[in-house]
């Protein structure tokens, strides 16, 4: 009796793993796949243009079940780290489109849709520019090889988008 319990629950199990293995989205079926290219690794960049020694470290991580990429960003110099910006990319089905909320370190909350097109990613959203004014921006990401890519924040202008600051970000393995 034993032998025949065990035997039914080690079955019903393999029937559930393979129910769920024939329910749930394959990999490349999934709205956020075309970021997966970001995980792994830290992305740096060289932010001395923006402040003396500052150096932009990025890490982009799987959520455990999958479903999102989380994302850190940490401003660091020789004074310390400043532990900036914790976000997800994800899939917002109300509206169908992919899309960002972060939070950075003095707790301003931004989110907005998120558009892949080729090499390129568009984030819009509104914020506040360098000089604290709410406009309308954009974050253009530019994969250039699965090991670098460039970063260009945009303000929306009258005349069409103007360039706020850009960055080149390489990958290297996690330390």
């Amino acid at each position: 009796m034993r032998k025949a319990m065990a035997m039914a629950g080690v079955l019903g199990l393999a029937a559930a793993a393979l129910f769920a293995q024939e329910s749930a989205p394959k990999a490349a079926e999934r709205p956020i796949t075309p970021l997966a290219w970001l995980v792994g690794g830290v992305w740096t960049a060289d932010g001395s243009k923006m402040a003396a020694g500052l150096r932009i470290e990025t890490r982009y991580t799987w959520s455990d079940n999958g479903a999102y990429i989380r994302f850190t960003t940490h401003f660091v110099t020789d004074k310390g780290t400043l532990k900036n910006y914790d976000g997800h990319f994800f899939w917002n089905p109300e509206q169908s489109v992919l899309a960002v909320w972060y939070m950075d370190a003095r707790n301003h909350i931004t989110k907005g849709p998120v558009a892949v097109k080729g090499e390129e990613m568009q984030i819009a959203f509104r914020a506040e520019d360098f000089q604290g004014k709410l406009s309308d921006l954009r974050v253009l990401v530019t994969r250039k090889t699965n090991d670098h890519y460039t970063w260009t924040l945009e303000e929306k202008q009258p005349e069409g988008w103007s360039q706020l600051a850009s960055l080149e970000y390489l990958r290297t393995a996690e330390k």
